[in-house]
């Protein structure tokens, strides 16, 4: 493997963030250390302003594949993204595939040869993907110095090869696919569950297979965090990220405190402790009880 780089297809589905998304994505090639074989961007009816900056960089040749979409287009929701997402793989021709998104910020001060050895890690027989844009606790087991196991992968940053994707993609979505994503979603109401058709059939692949992706436990000298932001918000929360500040405090899900059904976004303030215990008591078995008592007093949530 002469240019380990040329291997790799870097592909995102995109949607929005006109303001940052130059500079966030010459910071994602930064933290993956040299060009990979191709760049190629699915958009998912953003706006013109957005759109032009697309073609900018495909004029300059940094986009190599792009396919943008009409804002009114049937196949335009959120609830829809994955037709988008699952595109951008499928587009893709290299072997291994760097998926990642623009309001997920890398950071990487020094682990140089960090790409040799996550495809280094990619052939071990128990091993999906590698990533670690985790803002929960998704732990499975410890499997070296600095590495944990999870059966857990996201969008917001993974390497994998292509085939391992193609493969879950298929065993979990396959006849969803091929009838064009018009008949049964094997995941549910794409309100719900369904709309995460990607990640959804990536867990079960791994489940059924008994394989996990590997990620590497945070330090101030790498970090790769999810911020579910957009705007200006957004561009905030980069400049605080690239100059460290509170970084500590959302390391690999605020160093594996956030559990549940909660997640620490950087750039978004963390849940305080009364906030916590009210989430724990609402998951706990009196928490049916509590919200019917609730209920008989208040009356039903306004719709």
């Amino acid at each position: 493997m002469s240019n380990i780089f040329d291997q790799i297809s870097m592909v995102a589905a995109n949607f929005g963030n006109a303001n940052v998304y130059r500079e966030v994505l010459d910071e994602w090639l930064a933290f993956l250390g040299g060009r990979p074989g191709e760049i190629l961007v699915i958009d998912g009816g953003s706006d013109l302003a957005t759109q032009e900056i697309y073609w900018d960089l495909f004029r300059k040749g940094v986009i190599d594949k792009l396919q943008v979409i009409q804002s009114k287009h049937p196949e335009n929701s959120k609830n829809t993204c994955y037709y988008q997402e699952h595109a951008a793989g499928a587009l893709a021709c290299k072997p291994y595939l760097f998926w990642y998104k623009i309001d997920t910020l890398p950071y990487r001060k020094g682990h140089e040869k960090w790409v040799e050895e996550a495809i280094a890690l990619l052939d071990r027989p128990d091993v999906f993907a590698v990533s670690g844009s985790f803002n929960r606790d998704n732990r499975h087991h410890d499997v070296m110095p600095g590495w944990f196991a999870t059966q857990h992968c996201s969008m917001n940053f993974a390497l994998m090869k292509r085939e391992m994707y193609m493969a879950a993609m298929e065993e979990g979505a396959g006849r969803y696919i091929a009838s064009g994503s018009r008949g049964e979603n094997p995941f549910g109401d794409p309100a719900g569950p369904g709309r995460f058709v990607m990640e959804g059939s990536w867990v079960r692949y791994m489940h059924n297979h008994n394989l996990f992706t590997l990620a590497r436990y945070e330090d101030e000298s790498w970090t790769v965090f999810h911020t579910n932001l957009t705007g200006e918000k957004l561009a905030q929360a980069r400049r605080d990220n690239l100059a460290r500040k509170d970084v500590k405090k959302y390391m690999n899900a605020a160093n594996f405190s956030v559990k549940g059904d909660y997640y620490a976004y950087y750039g978004q303030p963390l849940l305080t402790p009364i906030q916590k215990i009210r989430i724990a008591f609402g998951l706990s078995p009196a928490g049916p009880f509590w919200r019917a008592v609730k209920k008989s007093v208040h009356g039903p949530n306004p719709m």
